[in-house]
């Protein structure tokens, strides 16, 4: 009886071995895009590297120096006693600033070939770094108002990058984690994020993420980890509740940019709205819709809109990652440093 056990065992085993070698060689782009999502390093849901703010709702840490690594990319991540990552001098002599998520941050690759340092060698002008990965418009826009504080906005030329993904972040209320505009009668204000709701969002983030090197290689033991933690754990991005009352994500783009083009007005400043399109417009060469709401707002508003989808080509992304590789960084900073092309 005991052998038939054991052998029933091996077999079982071996049936294990054989389906996960089969499922790994037959996985699909979209099956090892999902995995390689849920179980990467995501910067900011490191212990250590992002610091609670009160109206941002989150800030990456002061004066940090940190390795950012994943299966495409190894990083290292200095940041100066704003929580940028950018140096000191930057703080006080910059004459561009630049406001953005992880593409401008530099999300994959070092800090001298990000889209800032490369804009500095092109033009010779001293810019500051004021992304930060996972913010939206919303919290970049905010982020520009407490930076006046230490940068005279007068007569500045500002660049805010643009993402499809930043309509769901400026939507994103979950845990009241991050500020997001709400209705309160016939005004709209912006809500202020608890430090609570921060914990909470890093616990949910670390509690969604599948911690694990084999699953890493193994598509069915990411199957089996998924499963497992989709039992108890509901999906970081979608499942959250949100509040009823706040502004969707188009309409929240479109106050931050009333906000902007009042910056514009009020200093003198330059302000410019740079679209940078998803990996996957290269492979159907379709704009989402954000393309045409973001330019139209420009057009109204008077701010200008530079697209950045004719300079890149899908070889500029990472092909799991999905971000920039420094190719792109180079490409885009070469095309805003052209005159010309603002517009």
């Amino acid at each position: 009886m005991l052998k038939k056990i054991l052998v029933a065992f091996i077999a079982f085993v071996i049936t294990i071995v054989i389906a996960g070698f089969v499922l790994e060689l037959f996985k699909t782009d979209k099956q090892q895009q999902a995995r390689y999502m849920r179980t990467r390093n995501v910067f900011q849901y490191l212990p250590g590297n992002v610091v609670f703010d009160p109206v941002l709702g989150y800030m990456t840490s002061p004066n940090l120096n940190a390795s950012f690594n994943n299966k495409e990319f190894n990083t290292n991540i200095r940041t100066n006693e704003l929580g940028l990552r950018d140096d000191h001098a930057s703080i006080k002599e910059a004459q561009t600033i630049f406001l953005g998520d992880s593409y401008v941050w530099g999300w994959g690759v070092d800090e001298q070939s990000n889209v800032e340092k490369q804009y500095e060698n092109i033009t010779g002008q001293k810019v500051l770094n004021a992304g930060v990965p996972g913010y939206g418009n919303v919290q970049e826009v905010l982020l520009l108002h407490k930076l006046q504080r230490f940068i005279p906005l007068q007569g500045k030329q500002i660049f805010l990058f643009f993402c499809a993904n930043d309509f769901i972040d400026n939507q994103n209320t979950s845990f009241n984690a991050f500020p997001y505009f709400i209705k309160s009668g016939e005004k709209v204000k912006v809500s202020e994020p608890s430090i609570s709701g921060f914990n909470e969002w890093l616990d949910a983030a670390n509690s969604w993420t599948i911690h694990s090197n084999f699953a890493q290689h193994s598509i069915l033991w990411y199957y089996i980890c998924a499963g497992i933690k989709n039992m108890s754990n509901k999906d970081l991005y979608r499942d959250h509740e949100t509040t009823k009352e706040r502004l969707n994500g188009i309409q929240a783009f479109l106050m931050a940019a009333d906000d902007l083009f009042s910056l514009q007005q009020v200093y003198a400043c330059s302000i410019s709205i740079v679209y940078i399109p998803p990996a996957g417009y290269y492979q159907t060469k379709q704009f989402d819709r954000s393309y045409t709401i973001v330019k139209d707002a420009c057009r109204k508003l008077g701010l200008n809109f530079i697209d950045l989808s004719p300079v890149l080509s899908i070889d500029d992304y990472y092909p799991l990652d999905l971000h920039w590789k420094a190719s792109g960084h180079q490409k885009a900073a070469r095309f805003l440093a052209t005159s010309k092309n603002i517009k």
